[in-house]
């Protein structure tokens, strides 16, 4: 077994939602409106959307070195943020045989990315058929 961490910061974020008042009409001199402050835990995405805190519940071990997939991703107002702490997280553990299977894939990925031919030289495979032998 292999010990492996997320990249991305496991986080908690404390923060005022966004509310509504009862339906209905509401008589301005009873009404008490109170703000709703929420706590989420999750892994914080850098960069995601500008001007906003996101946070996913979710990834694939495996994806670890090369994010490709995430599940439900929060985005949180910067400005409805209260705090914010960066909390312990556990390793994810990994058979070493998921883990040379997913180096393979990441080596053959990036071996792909490099060595792309060109579209110029697709199409000229492309249109110009080899002679064929008698």
């Amino acid at each position: 077994m292999k010990a492996l961490k997320c990249k991305w910061d496991l986080v908690s974020v404390h923060w005022t939602d966004a509310f509504d008042g009862d339906n209905g009409w509401t008589d301005i001199k009873e009404y008490k409106p109170f703000p709703r402050t929420v706590v989420t835990v999750g892994w914080l995405w850098p960069d995601c959307l500008e001007g906003h805190v996101t946070l996913v519940t979710s990834y694939f071990p495996d994806e670890i070195e090369n994010m490709k997939t995430v599940g439900m991703p929060t985005h949180i107002p910067n400005g409805m943020v209260i705090s914010q702490t960066v909390l312990k997280q556990a390793s994810v553990f990994l058979p070493e045989a998921q883990v040379k299977e997913l180096q393979v894939e990441q080596m053959l990925a990036a071996f792909s990315q490099r060595n792309q031919p060109s579209l110029e030289i697709l199409q000229n495979v492309a249109s110009h058929p080899s002679h064929l032998r008698e």
